[in-house]
């Protein structure tokens, strides 16, 4: 019952004013209205709202247990859950989930928020199921992640799975022979799970929870990740079309033992729950790594943010209320609980909080200073820049340099899990990206160059469901796991190193060998990876053609685009002037905000040449286009991507490298302007008092 009423709220909160979800404290739910955590000793309830004992064996339910006491409606419209929902503010591009199969090449930028080079996966024929299970170990939950016979916001809003799969995929012309199984029934829904957040830190196996989702246990993944006991079987091992409801698929469904250390006597658990989440939970999806031609840069090597390094905590700034409509803290932000307290919001973007915000500042609350922010008086700054520049500009993001460098971060590597990285997996993102924004300021952000298979009709680029395409290129391209260390560079056999290097030499580890012997390996791998790559890419496209029935399939990386040659074997570049979606290729990105660096380290303390200069890392510092294709970009400069003209800009830098010496030379040449109008002056005075001497007045 209180499953069905949850869901019934979650209808009614769609249809009422978004804005007001934020009053959800007003609501029938209790709540303690103490600064003290409230110590939750709680009855556990099952996916069937069924109360748990030691002796249950299906999976908690946090929908049933916390829904009980805690608004899930308007939990359910805050930020990390709201992706899917037709009335969700898309708000400032972020970071896109971007589909990576190592096997096929392909880093594919995803969003259901309607942002600026990501795709939307339903018009690529990608199930939400697909989606959850690409990316469940960092969802929250909710969202797409709830199965649509679950879901009362899905029937009402969108289509079922099944219908939606289909139409889009008909519109994107890779219709297959059957709609793709429903595997909801088998892997149940991964509600919104509260503990994700709200558990104490190292309360939650965060590793074990993606474990559990990587083996299709969507409903046992908040279980098992709260140690509650332990989780036995696996969906992924169950065949499509089983019938949940038939006793031998039951049987094959996982199970859990729950451990009976963790009950009180009166059949109560205690949940560790936390009001303000910690840090640790923020960083299992935000955090980063940058990574240089060497690997992985160290993390002793990089400082803290400044404000973490002062004993701030994330949620101090990233603030929100039941509704969950958790604060980004960019200017311009539109967050509903603005309309309760606009300056709630607002002094917690940086300048709020450092300069106060200026439109409300006849309130106190709207002053300069918030948490004990110091005031920047930015002393000898032309105000120009803040109307040209974001403060993240020059306080935010890894230490720029003279090119970018590869960054690593959570939603897109996985960081957290234990696995053996060296720094260059897929996807491939770039950064610090200084480029402008829509509001015509300058922001450090990450890039990243689509790469994936498609059709082209018309002159326009469409994605192939990344799944699909596996599926269809799996024997043509035959790689085992990595795309471009199979395909773009393959390892030389021992015979065709004898063949380059002798008999005598061809054994010998690469760092014995001279530099002219490591140029000719590295010519040999770059033509067997030319030759691998136009045989397989071109057997695939033309598998994929024929499956999908469409006229001319591609494979784009770097912003390139390759289709079949006219040569059997061969693929050739689609020209440039040919495409017209070139969007669909082109570098996509998105801000970065952290880590906030000290005032000390900031761009242009060292004074105005530091940015008004040829070499300067804001405007003169470099990224190339990169992916798993062949064929990687030119280099072009920060100051191309933001459209400055090159000769206009040497001119402007050239002023300010002589500025200082030009101060000197004003200065020194007023000094002998007012030297020579003394003398100027004493002269003309002293022949006045001649005059007067030889000249004296009449009576």
């Amino acid at each position: 019952m209180i499953r069905v009423i949850g869901l019934s709220i979650v209808v009614l909160g769609l249809a009422s004013d978004p804005g007001a979800r934020v009053v959800a404290a007003d609501s029938k739910y209790a709540h303690s209205d103490s600064n003290a955590r409230y110590i939750h000793h709680i009855d556990l309830y099952d996916i069937n709202n069924r109360k748990i004992t030691p002796e249950s064996d299906q999976p908690y339910s946090p929908l049933n247990t916390c829904g009980r006491c805690h608004d899930y409606s308007a939990i359910s419209h805050g930020w990390h859950f709201n992706a899917f929902m037709n009335d969700s503010v898309d708000g400032r591009p972020g970071e896109p989930w971007i589909w990576t199969d190592a096997r096929t090449g392909t880093q594919l930028p995803l969003s259901y928020r309607d942002w600026k080079g990501s795709f939307d996966p339903g018009a690529l024929g990608i199930s939400r199921w697909e989606m959850t299970h690409q990316f469940g170990s960092r969802l929250a939950g909710g969202g797409v992640a709830v199965a649509p016979e679950d879901d009362a916001e899905s029937k009402t809003a969108t289509k079922p799975d099944a219908d939606q799969e289909q139409s889009d995929a008909e519109a994107n012309n890779a219709v297959t022979d059957s709609v793709k199984p429903n595997r909801w029934p088998l892997s149940g829904s991964i509600e919104i799970d509260c503990m994700v957040c709200h558990a104490s830190s190292g309360v939650y196996d965060f590793n074990t929870r993606r474990e559990q989702i990587e083996d299709e246990n969507f409903a046992w993944a908040a279980t098992a990740a709260l140690r509650l006991g332990t989780v036995k079987g696996s969906v992924s091992r169950i065949k499509d079309g089983s019938d949940p409801s038939d006793e031998s698929t039951q049987q094959k469904l996982p199970k859990v033992t729950y451990d009976a250390r963790k009950f009180e006597l009166d059949g109560t658990v205690f949940m560790d729950v936390i009001r303000e989440p910690h840090n640790n939970a923020c960083f299992q999806c935000h955090s980063q790594r940058t990574v240089t031609e060497s690997g992985i840069e160290h993390r002793w090597m990089h400082d803290e943010d400044v404000h973490l390094r002062a004993g701030m905590q994330c949620v101090d700034c990233h603030r929100n209320g039941i509704e969950h409509h958790t604060v980004r803290g960019f200017e311009g932000e539109e967050n509903p609980a603005s309309s309760l307290n606009p300056t709630a919001t607002s002094t917690l973007t940086c300048s709020g909080c450092h300069l106060g915000d200026e439109q409300n500042s006849s309130t106190i609350a709207a002053r300069p200073g918030r948490l004990g922010a110091p005031y920047p008086h930015h002393q000898g700054l032309p105000p120009l820049h803040f109307d040209k520049l974001s403060c993240t500009a020059c306080h935010g993001g890894p230490v720029p340099r003279e090119e970018a460098v590869r960054i690593m971060t959570s939603l897109s590597h996985s960081l957290g899990s234990k696995e053996h990285r060296t720094g260059f997996e897929l996807p491939a993102i770039a950064g610090p990206i200084y480029s402008k924004m829509k509001d015509g300021k300058i922001y450090p952000q990450r890039a990243i160059w689509p790469a994936f298979w498609g059709s082209l009709s018309d002159g326009k680029i469409q994605p192939l469901d990344p799944a699909t395409t596996y599926d269809l290129t799996r024997r043509s391209l035959r790689v085992r796991r990595d795309f471009v260390e199979e395909i773009i560079s393959p390892k030389l056999s021992s015979s065709d190193r004898k063949k380059i290097l002798g008999d005598d030499r061809y054994k010998l580890p690469d760092e014995e060998l001279t530099d002219e012997e490591r140029d000719k390996l590295v010519t040999a791998q770059k033509e067997a990876g030319d030759e691998s790559f136009h045989e397989k890419v071109a057997a695939s496209l033309e598998s994929l053609e024929k499956e999908l029935k469409i006229e001319t399939a591609v494979y784009v990386s770097s912003g390139f685009v390759y289709r079949r040659g006219e040569e059997e074997k061969t693929v050739t570049q689609v020209p440039r002037d040919e495409i017209q979606n070139a969007e669909a290729i082109e570098m996509t990105t998105w801000p970065i905000a952290h880590n906030v660096r000290p005032a000390g380290w900031a761009l242009g303390v060292g004074g105005c040449t530091e940015c008004h200069r040829e070499d300067s890392v804001i405007f003169a510092s470099t990224v190339q286009s990169i992916g798993p294709g062949p064929d990687q970009g030119t280099r072009v400069t920060m100051a191309s991507l933001q459209g400055l003209d090159p000769n206009q800009s040497l001119v402007w830098n050239q002023l300010f490298v002589g500025r200082a010496s030009f101060k000197y030379v004003m200065a020194a040449s007023i000094l002998v302007l007012c030297l020579i109008l003394l003398v100027g002056v004493g002269a003309m005075a002293s022949r006045l008092a001649g005059h007067h001497r030889h000249h004296p007045p009449t009576a």
